[in-house]
């Protein structure tokens, strides 16, 4: 039987995310032991950057961080397709 795999999603909708919410995602995808997770937000501030830059080395883990217009934008939603 194959194994189900899935990520963790998160939608914020504030004008920028902070490290205090990348935080937050952190520790739910460790609790949950997801090895991917997906942050949507309008922005991200330079620390929340950073501490998902942090977290990757740290753990391996890896959270994307888009943005609304990322999503938006036509050639980047075909990538994620």
């Amino acid at each position: 039987m194959e194994e189900c795999r899935w990520y963790a999603i998160k939608v914020c909708q504030k004008d920028k995310v902070g490290r205090p919410n990348i935080d937050s995602f952190e520790a739910m995808m460790m609790r949950e032991d997801c090895d991917k997770g997906f942050f949507v937000g309008f922005d991200f501030s330079s620390d929340a950057l950073t501490e998902i830059d942090k977290f990757f080395k740290r753990t391996k883990k890896i959270i994307v961080a888009l943005t609304v217009w990322e999503i938006l934008d036509e050639e980047i939603a075909k990538k994620l397709a």
